[in-house]
Parts: structure tokens; sequence; C-alpha cells
């Protein structure tokens, strides 16, 4: 434990993810170890398919079960997550533990406006929140404290729009 007392929000132990089809094993993580305490900001770099992805997405247990072989420790405030059952994952993603993802573009739903999808993640996770609730208001307030350049309403760019509304959605579910 360090000097300040505080206990890792997240812990992870010699994670190692592979994928495993008819033709090949592929190993995709060997041996991954952090940890990330209260006021810290971890930030994972490297090269194209060195694991960066599946590293994060073995954290928040969001690889396909059947191809996948995760091994090591996960551990999100001291809970085991590999172990979790599905309805304790869906109460962590997106509350506690949350992800922007690269491509942006693929995570959005065009049927439905920003609003609404920023809306769905944050009623999830702050269930005292009443249906039909407007996060306007409290999207704004986030994006701005985390210094977020939202784009203007009319015609925005859709690439930059995605990417805001990547991170607008889980920074909005922190409170």
């Amino acid at each position: 434990m360090p000097a300040n007392g505080a206990a890792a929000l997240a812990e992870v132990r010699d994670l190692t993810v592979r994928f495993v089809t008819r033709e090949a094993t592929v190993h995709a993580v060997n041996g991954v170890s952090f940890q990330v305490r209260p006021g810290e900001v971890l930030c994972i770099l490297g090269e194209s398919g060195s694991g960066k992805s599946v590293t994060l997405r073995a954290l928040m247990r969001l690889l396909p079960p059947r191809r996948t072989q995760i091994e090591g420790s996960v551990r999100v405030e001291g809970e085991d997550v590999l172990a979790m059952p599905r309805r304790a994952l869906r109460d962590l993603r997106g509350g506690l533990v949350a992800m922007a993802f690269q491509e942006p573009m693929t995570a959005l739903d065009p049927v439905y406006t920003m609003g609404q999808q920023i809306g769905e993640t944050v009623r999830r996770h702050l269930r005292r929140l009443p249906q039909g609730c407007s996060f306007a208001p409290r999207c704004a307030r986030r994006t701005r404290d985390c210094r977020l350049a939202v784009p203007e309403p009319r015609f925005p760019e859709p690439g930059r729009m995605a990417a805001c509304l990547a991170v607008a959605g889980p920074v909005a579910a922190l409170g």
C-alpha cells in the first residue's frame, strides 16, 4: 500500500489473453501488470496490435468468452472481475469502469440522439435520476470539467461528434 494509504481502484496482475481458433492461438497479451489508485491516471501506449485495447477489454470482460482464454488477476475495488456474474458486470461497466473506444463511430446507434445515448449510460448507473430527465446540463458541466471541446450543435463533423460522445458518456456517468 502506498504512503497515502489508498488501495488500488484497479489492479491487474500477470494478465495473459489468448484468442483460440481452429487455425491458431494468438497470444495477444502476455504478463501485463499495473495498478491505478485514486487520483492517478494510467496511459497505455504501444504500437498497433500490441494489446492495448485487448488489455482494457479484458479488464471489463468485453472479450468473446468462447474464443478467449484469460489468465492472471483482474480486480476493481478489490472485486475479482474475472469471477463476476453478468449482473455485477453490467453494474461495473459504465459506472465504476468505462472505456472510450478507439473507433467511436462503431459504438454509436444512429437511431438515437447523442443525448439519449449518454442519458442511457447515466440513467443505468445513477438510478436516482427519473426517467425522462434531461442530461444536457450534466453532460455540458462534466465535459467542461474535463476540458473537452464539444462541437457546435449545428452540422458538426460526424467524426468529431462521435469522438465527443465516446468520451462524454463515460464522463457523464462519473457523477
